[in-house]
């Protein structure tokens, strides 16, 4: 039961942040910062937004689905992708 608690929490968590990106990110975001701490590639909003929303969606669900319970690649991809939408709102 916990398992799918976290489960869909974490994807609720994913949804909420990829619609807070979408809002308050500008229309080209910076994803990659080089050693002088200059922007060195971006992407359009719709873009940056969506890759980590499919991913960290799918990790939820392979987490959910897994049937022995003891594979966290999901959790994994899920968790990443979390933290690549924080990153995405702090850098911007």
């Amino acid at each position: 039961m916990n398992k799918k608690i976290l489960g869909i929490a974490l994807i609720v968590i994913c949804i909420g942040l990829s619609v807070a990106c979408y809002l308050l990110l500008p229309e080209t975001v910076t994803v990659q910062v080089g050693f002088d701490g200059r922007p060195t590639n971006t992407m359009p909003k719709a873009l940056a937004v969506a890759i980590p929303l499919v991913l960290g969606i799918a990790g939820g669900i392979i987490f959910l689905v897994d049937p022995r319970g003891k594979n966290t690649k999901g959790l994994i991809l899920n968790i990443v992708c979390i933290v690549i939408m924080l990153v995405s709102l702090i850098v911007n």
